[in-house]
């Protein structure tokens, strides 16, 4: 499922975080870690700061979702 996501640009939610990161995803393995690319992190819907390319360890993802402005 979420493979088939790769190339979109998404929202995810962290363990324990308010803030949500939205990025394009680049990759995803069987582990369900996450690389986005061009992520920025949102709180409230307020954008607060650009973070580039990241790397999301998959037992700290609650949610991943299509992400629509």
């Amino acid at each position: 499922m979420v493979k088939s996501m790769v190339g979109r640009v998404i929202r995810v939610e962290m363990k324990g975080e308010e803030n949500s990161l939205v990025g394009k995803l680049e990759s995803v393995d069987d582990y369900m870690n996450l690389h986005l690319s061009n992520a920025t992190e949102y709180k409230g819907g307020e954008k607060v700061r650009a973070l580039g390319d990241i790397v999301l360890r998959g037992n700290n993802v609650i949610l991943i979702q299509p992400f629509e402005d």
